[in-house]
């Protein structure tokens, strides 16, 4: 299972739609090229994958139910079409059967799939459970959202609004409370982890300089674009949730957020180098060892909790 839910195995914690692999395993026991990210918030993007490799949720779907991740070789496509057309058709005759999905597909989506071609059975399929995955996002209860009830920070910019502007106002609301000493934070939002999110939105300064705010955009941090990291273009992953998504980047390189930082102070340099293939933005970063933990804190403050331990936090606060 890529996209597990509450699961712990052998130890390793939770998932939140992840599993625990660096890249996945298919049903053919090979493995994928790449990290299985969650896929709560994923409808929010325009292009779909780690590369931005399919245009449409259903296109990238079908492509996975007929592919290597679902066990298929290549040249097999008939034979996988078939397969899952065989699912939808099946009448409920089998011993795990419930109602059928021919029922099933004709009162909600109006199809008679017994009168589709098969790849239009298949890509109802497809259909069916990009519909599923657009239910699925994040439910903004975390140390953070109660942070920024408890001191009326903007959790997003505005539609439209570039993100210097939004960086600059978040600036301005901090030096403007903190002159004040009315910051208040959540049980458990240390100073450290404070100190990290002033970094993280920080975009105008000589030191810790975190820019991450320009890519990692809220509410879900994650601007959904692809950004070139020098061994190719992908797509800002979300950081809600972080605990439970591990290991991270598009080929589950990284098997700590420390290493992450880490990569990005690497990519930084390169940046500024002009290494072909690396964004600027990642340039704009300037960040020491002395800002990974405060930002490794703070990153921290963004994991989920259930409604009530979430009210919890937005009445308890230091």
């Amino acid at each position: 299972m890529c996209h597990g839910l509450g699961e712990s195995v052998a130890g390793k914690g939770e998932r939140f739609y992840a599993d625990h692999t660096p890249t996945s395993l298919t049903a053919g026991r090979e493995t994928t090229d790449r990290n299985a990210q969650t896929l709560a918030g994923v409808f929010r993007a325009d292009v779909f994958g780690w590369d931005g490799a399919w245009d449409s949720m259903e296109d990238m779907i079908l492509e996975k139910l007929i592919g290597k991740q679902y066990g298929w070789k290549p040249g097999a496509r008939a034979e996988a079409i078939d397969n899952a057309a065989y699912v939808l058709l099946d009448e409920g005759h089998n011993a795990i059967s419930g109602v059928p999905y021919i029922e099933q597909f004709q009162e909600v989506y109006g199809l008679d799939l017994e009168s589709l071609e098969r790849e239009e059975v298949a890509a109802a399929a497809a259909r069916a459970l990009a519909d599923y995955t657009r239910t699925i996002d994040f439910s903004m209860t975390s140390r953070w959202d109660a942070f920024t009830e408890q001191n009326r920070f903007r959790k997003q910019p505005n539609a439209d609004e570039d993100m210097l502007n939004y960086a600059a106002s978040i600036e301005s609301r901090i030096f403007n409370q903190e002159g004040r000493n009315l910051i208040r934070r959540p049980e458990g939002f240390t100073e450290t982890a404070y100190e990290g999110f002033k970094t993280f939105f920080r975009v105008f300064d000589v030191e810790s300089v975190g820019n991450c705010v320009r890519c990692h955009v809220p509410p879900t941090f994650s601007d959904y674009s692809l950004h070139g990291t020098g061994s190719g273009n992908f797509k800002t992953p979300p950081l809600r949730n972080l605990p439970r998504t591990d290991p991270y980047l598009h080929d589950g390189s990284a098997a700590t957020l420390e290493e992450v930082l880490q990569g990005h102070m690497e990519l930084a340099e390169a940046a500024r180098a002009e290494q072909e293939g690396v964004d600027p933005l990642f340039g704009e970063i300037r960040i020491s060892e002395a800002d990974v933990e405060p930002l490794l804190q703070y990153l921290l403050m963004l994991d989920e909790v259930d409604p009530e331990d979430f009210r919890y936090y937005l009445i308890n606060f230091e």
